[in-house]
């Protein structure tokens, strides 16, 4: 072995002060327990020493790795590495907002802060508020630098109320891009408000309400929370755990949502043909809450067997109120199946969050085993992978021989038994369209 395999870096002293630690914790430990006469205040000060030194060396590791790492963004701009050819780091996408005073050469500051740690901005907003500024930064970090140390970083650089999280590569787009491509998301399908809401504003809860609950009101805005028209029915309120919103974000919220409402007005539902097996031919549509009566009149239809294999119940409450909640389009997409005649024959709805969703199917009776289900599940499972799913599931009585044979049918496989009486079907999907 060499000698400059036991060199160390300038400065990285830690591992040999904790072990001069353990040595004289070790000592001072084996003197007290031996009880050699004359030594306890010898054994006192060793033990003293050793506690003082495990500190010492904690603080010399944390100040190496941060040296480190300046010296690794002073070596990236350093003239000759501008030069060399480029060495790849491992590194992760970060969002930060911070709030900072309006002062000339804040930005500088903040950059520097960040370049310190082998930071690399590569998007930034600035959203002014009424006593400063609330800077949002997309910025690649070496993947080693942790969150704790971004937000001491950049309230070293004079932000407050820092927040820190991961990114995802598909918000490197800037917001005029993003927005248009949410807007013609929305037109053709392949997106819904609330994705869309979380999409403009980064990591945002978003909770669907029938209703406006006290003290939010529809149309508020607050730092903390704003509440919104949902067009299919109910109120969205969203929050930003940790963050606050800005007059800008409460803008572009309000202009999504307002797309939203004239997409519901002016572009048609699409309407496709399908063709049982026994050669009946069915208009397959989207319902909303507007169909809450026809659908009514068709669980009416339906077997009170039929609806507990579908349901584990009777079915929805009467008086309507549950079977608004399952045609709000804020909560999931529904399908129906209908006769020339205008009769409901067979719905189905597709409940998602994330990347996975669920199928569920219900079918008259008197059209059970005619293809119907089967001709409702391939195009839910197509809306799924426009949507960005890549896991459809569904779950089944195992008794429900006639559901399992169209869930096959569907490209679906059963994937195990969670419950006793119940199976669990999966299909996973190849997404036609990037969920942004």
């Amino acid at each position: 072995m060499t000698s400059s395999e036991h060199r160390r870096a300038p400065g990285d002293w830690s591992r040999e002060i904790i072990e001069l630690a353990v040595l004289f914790l070790v000592a001072g430990t084996a003197n007290l327990f031996l009880g050699v006469p004359g030594h306890a205040g010898a054994a006192l000060a060793l033990l003293c020493t050793g506690a003082a030194l495990v500190p010492a060396g904690a603080a010399v590791r944390w100040w190496s790795r941060r040296r480190r790492a300046a010296d690794r963004a002073t070596a990236a701009l350093s003239p000759g590495a501008l030069g060399a050819d480029p060495v790849h780091v491992p590194q992760d996408l970060w969002r930060i907002r911070a709030r900072v005073t309006d002062t000339p050469g804040r930005l500088a500051t903040l950059a520097g802060a960040l370049a310190a740690l082998g930071g690399d901005i590569r998007t930034m907003q600035v959203h002014p508020v009424a006593d400063g500024a609330v800077d949002e930064v997309l910025l690649h970090v070496p993947t080693e630098v942790r969150r704790a140390e971004l937000v001491a970083a950049v309230e070293a650089a004079g932000g407050y109320g820092v927040t820190a999280s991961r990114a995802d590569v598909r918000e490197l787009d800037d917001v005029p891009t993003r927005t248009a491509t949410l807007a013609n998301d929305l037109v053709n399908g392949r997106t819904d408000l609330v994705r869309g809401l979380r999409s403009l504003l980064g990591h945002v809860d978003v909770r669907w309400q029938e209703e406006a609950e006290p003290p939010m009101e529809v149309g508020v805005f607050t730092e903390t929370a704003m509440c919104l028209v949902e067009p299919g029915g109910g109120v969205l309120v969203l929050t930003r755990p940790g963050g606050a919103f800005t007059p800008a974000e409460y803008a572009r919220a309000r202009a999504l949502v307002d797309l939203a409402a004239s997409c519901r007005a002016r572009v048609r539902p699409v309407e496709r043909t399908a063709v049982t097996r026994s050669g009946a031919e069915l208009v397959v549509r989207p319902a909303d809450r507007e169909d809450v009566e026809l659908v009514a009149e068709f669980h009416e239809r339906c077997s009170s067997s039929t609806r507990f294999r579908r349901y584990s119940s009777p079915g929805p409450a009467p008086g309507g109120r549950g079977l608004r909640r399952l045609l709000t389009p804020a909560l999931g997409r529904t399908l129906l199946a209908l006769r020339p005649d205008g009769q409901v024959v067979g719905m189905g709805n597709l409940m998602y969050d994330g990347d996975t969703g669920e199928l569920a199917l219900l079918v008259r009776d008197d059209w059970q085993r005619r293809g119907v289900g089967t001709a409702l599940a391939g195009q839910i499972a197509e809306q799924a992978a426009d949507l960005g799913i890549t896991t459809l599931t569904a779950s089944t009585h195992i008794d429900n021989t006639a559901i399992a044979r169209t869930l096959r049918a569907a490209g679906m496989k059963l994937v195990g038994a969670p419950e006793p009486g119940e199976w669990r079907w999966a299909r996973e999907l190849s997404p036609t369209a990037v969920v942004r």
